[in-house]
């Protein structure tokens, strides 16, 4: 089922606040935050993904339907690597990822990058199925150090080549 009122647009820095929450919200529903054991202070991860979307807004493309924030994907250092791609756990399987995916795919394009790369936990079995779905392919699998969690995690890096936009 996809969203049908659902529009894609650069963050504001007021909704900082809005935006790291749905962030967190997913983090914490997903098998990440399952499968951290209570190892990580949330309210210290909550606090740094409010911090990131207050600090880096030019980063981020915020998905929202009918005036509600549903997810948001970045760009931290604006190259051709997703950061981060979080969607609201209700308004997940409606379209909101792959319609933030198309659109930071879209802006890696219009920069000139030939490939778009992200990362994901390898335990996370639904988005690895999401961005294999997506085009996506493996090409890189191990253990990676998180600054945010404290420590590291199975990742899995996807690449996929990108046709230059219009």
């Amino acid at each position: 089922m996809r969203l049908v009122d659902l529009r894609i647009a650069r963050a504001q820095p007021e909704l900082a606040e809005a935006v790291g929450n749905i962030g967190f919200d997913a983090w914490q529903n997903s098998p990440f935050g399952h499968d951290d054991a209570g190892r990580t202070d949330r309210q210290k991860l909550l606090a740094e993904f409010v911090t990131f979307c207050r600090d880096k807004p030019q980063t981020i493309l915020v998905a929202s339907g009918h005036g509600t924030i549903l997810g948001w994907g970045a760009r931290e250092d604006m190259d051709h690597v997703i950061s981060d791609l979080w969607v609201a756990p209700v308004a997940q399987r409606q379209g909101v990822g792959v319609a933030l995916l198309e659109a930071l795919e879209e802006a890696i394009a219009k920069q000139g990058f030939a490939f778009a790369e992200l990362e994901t936990y390898a335990g996370h079995a639904g988005a690895v199925r999401f961005y294999l779905r997506q085009g996506y392919e493996p090409v890189w699998r191990g253990m990676k150090f998180s600054a945010s969690l404290n420590y590291e995690l199975d990742k899995i890096r996807f690449r996929k080549p990108l046709r230059e936009a219009a």
